[in-house]
């Protein structure tokens, strides 16, 4: 075979895989329909509560005005965990109207008692609700709005020059004396980033 057409043929099923992963990517959707109801960018957060019913997971974002940049909206972010055979549909809203929509993988079942935390299984990109279920609450946390370079991956991106407030949180877990602290770092409820710190304690 010609090598020309073979790296020709090689080079258009690279494409195409390319093309594949980013279909397969979760998008970012303006509209989800709960029930016989559709609800879209822009509702009123009552409006959305009364279509979908309460969220399984709520979490609000401190708003106000910060020093440093400003006025900064009152942020909350909704997640609805419908179990194993669908998507995890997360909504946050900004200053009490719908701002967008997106996917966090397939819903799971919550378990009856608290399982055990895998400090190995603190990722980035997993959300803070599914840290929650998983972790329960950590040790210590604190947060406030920053500028951040991050994508929303968690992925540092230098093109950005800093110019995205997040609302970043830095939380530890004790795992007790014989593990070491973990700092996990999470921008707008997304673990971006983790960390060991020094030796744990026993409560």
């Amino acid at each position: 075979m010609n090598t020309t057409h073979s790296i020709r043929k090689v080079g258009l099923a690279a494409v195409l895989l390319v093309v594949a992963a980013v279909s397969a990517t979760p998008a970012r959707a303006d509209s989800l329909r709960c029930g016989g109801s559709l609800v879209q960018k822009g509702d009123p957060a009552a409006a959305v509560r009364s279509n979908c019913g309460e969220p399984d997971f709520v979490d609000p974002w401190i708003g106000g005005v910060d020093i440093a940049y400003g006025a900064v909206p009152n942020m909350e972010a909704w997640t609805y965990n419908r179990g194993p055979g669908r998507l995890l549909q997360v909504l946050v809203f900004r200053d009490g109207r719908l701002d967008r929509i997106r996917e966090d993988g397939y819903g799971f079942r919550v378990p009856a008692g608290s399982g055990e935390c895998q400090p190995a299984g603190i990722t980035r990109g997993m959300s803070k609700y599914r840290l929650l279920v998983a972790c329960g609450q950590p040790a210590q946390k604190s947060g406030g709005y920053v500028l951040s370079t991050r994508g929303s991956q968690g992925v540092l991106d230098y093109r950005r020059r800093g110019v995205v407030p997040v609302y970043r949180e830095q939380w530890i877990y004790n795992f007790g004396s014989s593990r070491l602290l973990r700092e996990v770092t999470l921008e707008n409820a997304v673990v971006v980033e983790t960390d060991t710190l020094d030796r744990g304690y026993d409560d």
